[in-house]
């Protein structure tokens, strides 16, 4: 159980830091908090969260968003 409390801690904290630099943070398109994200990512069942990084024109990262995958696809 430990270790999954870290994995929490750690995705938690890296995406705080994602949304202190600017970084928009979406949940299958919608704006969304780190915890929801968190969240989502830890109640996934049948599949799991993918990043899609999306980079302005300059080509820095401008929104990071979390797309469900089905295991089945």
């Amino acid at each position: 159980m430990k270790e999954k409390e870290t994995t929490i801690q750690k995705l938690e904290s890296e995406l705080e830091t994602y949304q202190s630099c600017g970084i928009s943070l979406l949940l299958e398109g919608r704006e969304s908090s780190p915890a929801s994200i968190v969240n989502a990512c830890m109640v996934a069942e049948n599949g799991t969260y993918m990043r899609d990084y999306i980079q302005d024109e300059c080509g820095k990262i401008d929104t990071i968003n979390f797309n469900f995958v089905s295991e089945n696809e």
